[in-house]
């Protein structure tokens, strides 16, 4: 075999290898500065478009049962646009005391709403409950009627019972002091001469309450009472007015 024939073979054998190195070459090059970069990117754009913005939302202990605080934490890629919180329906007044964070002091039991929306006018909504408050008033436990003495248990889970204004009235007397008091046991005791009496008394913080109890030793708030008495003056009414026709009648009857 002559030298040209070698030569001849191992030049189309390096050339071969050559347009296959060049190939792989072009690749890595468009999958390295051209592929690559277009995923990245776009990936990017596709966050920053759909990205909504977050946050956390902390309610805090009631420590004098009237007021408690709120604190939101703001997390989001992009800047907030528009940021709305509210309590029940009324707005809050937040107060910044971070570059993400904000704070507000809340009077009332109710459920705080947060609006976020995000430069990119991505939007989200959540709440939080609020009901550390005390916005409930004593109870009256257990009323009983004995010897014309009406006797009751009054509980307040929260603030608890101001034991100084018991107080009671019934249609003739405008304030009826209790004739006894337990604080211990929350056990209260009234002359009771009339037909309803009606007792009040505040818990700690203010919160009153004000039920009326009947001679069968029924608790009735201050509307059902009027209620209930203006269906027996309406029944005495009735009554009287079909009493005065039957008397209209035998008058008649007579002549």
């Amino acid at each position: 075999m002559s030298p040209y024939t070698n030569n001849s073979r191992q030049n189309r054998g390096r050339g071969g290898s050559n347009r296959h190195d060049s190939g792989r070459s072009d690749f890595m090059t468009v999958l390295l500065f051209y592929v690559l970069p277009f995923i990245v990117v776009n990936s990017i754009i596709f966050i920053l478009v759909t990205a909504a913005p977050k946050g956390d939302l902390t309610i805090g202990e009631a420590t004098n049962f009237t007021t408690t605080t709120m604190e939101l934490k703001i997390k989001s890629l992009l800047p907030i646009k528009e940021m709305t919180v509210t309590l029940d329906g009324n707005a809050v007044e937040l107060t910044k005391t971070a570059s993400k964070t904000y704070t507000a002091t809340l009077g009332s039991n109710g459920t705080v709403k947060v609006s976020l929306t995000a430069f990119n006018g991505m939007k989200n909504i959540f709440s939080e409950q609020v009901n550390v408050l005390d916005d409930t008033p004593p109870s009256i436990k257990d009323s009983i009627i004995e010897d014309g003495v009406l006797s009751f248990r009054l509980e307040d889970t929260q603030s608890g019972v101001n034991y100084d204004t018991i107080y009671a009235y019934d249609d003739d007397t405008p304030e009826i002091l209790p004739l006894s008091i337990d604080r211990s046991t929350g056990l209260i005791t009234f002359d009771m001469q009339k037909e309803n009496l009606t007792i009040c008394v505040k818990d700690l913080i203010g919160n009153e309450a004000r039920v009326t109890i009947t001679p069968q030793g029924e608790n009735l708030d201050p509307e059902e009472a009027a209620a209930q008495a203006s269906q027996e003056a309406a029944e005495a009414s009735d009554a009287a007015a079909g009493d005065s026709a039957e008397n209209d009648a035998n008058l008649e009857t007579a002549e």
